[in-house]
């Protein structure tokens, strides 16, 4: 219980912490919403590779004026006990959805590349660590390079609970901005 409760406070204290369009290390099948105003799909291929997605408008950036969107593969390296490690590979974009603004700033597609670390403390609760590092491959406007430009959407650090079978309440950050997230399992 300790261990949980530790895990829960450190979750809480690290860096901005993001949510829901998280995809996850132990491969599930799942679409999510989260509080960032995101959403988010994940398809198994296999035991050990899903392909998904997430779209969504970070508060952060200013709503509905800066969007952000990836299209990712995972494959699992790793599923040991409770832990699990996958790498992920993907296409991004943080564009600004604001034309006629001369401080925008942004990138239309980027790589992302990076590794999503999934522990399950409990039947009922996970923990999740994605490093995610995006390299914007056309910049435009006044793009300052700031941290959120270079950590992609599916950056983040989350807990999640299971409710039931194919229900789960998470909360954490992400790099769509989302704090509080709802994934349902199919």
């Amino acid at each position: 219980m300790k261990k949980v409760l530790f895990a829960t406070i450190l979750s809480l204290v690290s860096l901005p912490v993001y949510a829901s369009s998280l995809p996850d290390a132990d491969i599930t099948q799942k679409i999510g919403i989260g509080s960032g105003l995101s959403a988010s799909i994940d398809f198994k291929i296999d035991n050990r590779v899903s392909l998904g997605g997430s779209i969504g408008s970070p508060i952060y950036q200013g709503l509905f004026t800066y969007g952000r969107y990836d299209v990712r593969l995972l494959y699992k390296f790793l599923d040991q006990n409770k832990l699990s490690i996958s790498g992920l590979v993907g296409v991004t974009g943080n564009p600004s959805l604001k034309w006629s603004d001369s401080n925008y700033y942004g990138y239309w597609v980027g790589g992302e590349l990076g590794l999503a670390l999934a522990y399950q403390f409990t039947s009922q609760l996970t923990g999740r660590l994605n490093l995610v590092g995006v390299m914007p491959f056309d910049k435009f406007g006044k793009y300052s390079g700031y941290w959120y430009g270079y950590s992609g959407p599916s950056s983040g650090i989350e807990i999640g609970y299971k409710i039931n079978r194919n229900l789960e309440l998470t909360l954490g950050a992400n790099g769509q901005g989302d704090v509080l997230g709802l994934n349902f399992n199919f």
